[in-house]
């Protein structure tokens, strides 16, 4: 199995564990619907923050206009899931 993408309880649950470490925020509280700035209390160099850790763990760039675009956890998730998340090392022919 490894190597596969993630699924989306995986994305969602690294995407709050990734969270968690960033804000410091009971990952209870860090649900689909919260807040990234007033319930998660992610501020704005949380979201740069973000950026390196979805580069060093999905293997992404999330461009940074995007970024700032989110406001909910959901929404970074959906974004998340619109693009190709792609084993390391993987290979286009």
């Amino acid at each position: 199995m490894g190597g596969a993408c993630p699924d989306k309880q995986e994305l969602q649950e690294r995407l709050i564990e990734i969270l968690h470490r960033i804000s410091g925020t009971d990952p209870a509280v860090i649900t689909p619907d919260a807040r990234l700035m007033e319930d998660v209390g992610i501020d704005s160099l949380g979201f740069y923050e973000i950026l390196i850790e979805a580069d060093t763990c999905f293997g992404i760039r999330i461009k940074e206009e995007e970024l700032l675009r989110f406001r909910t956890v959901s929404d970074i998730l959906d974004h998340l899931e619109t693009l190709e998340l792609r084993p390391p090392h993987a290979e286009t022919a």
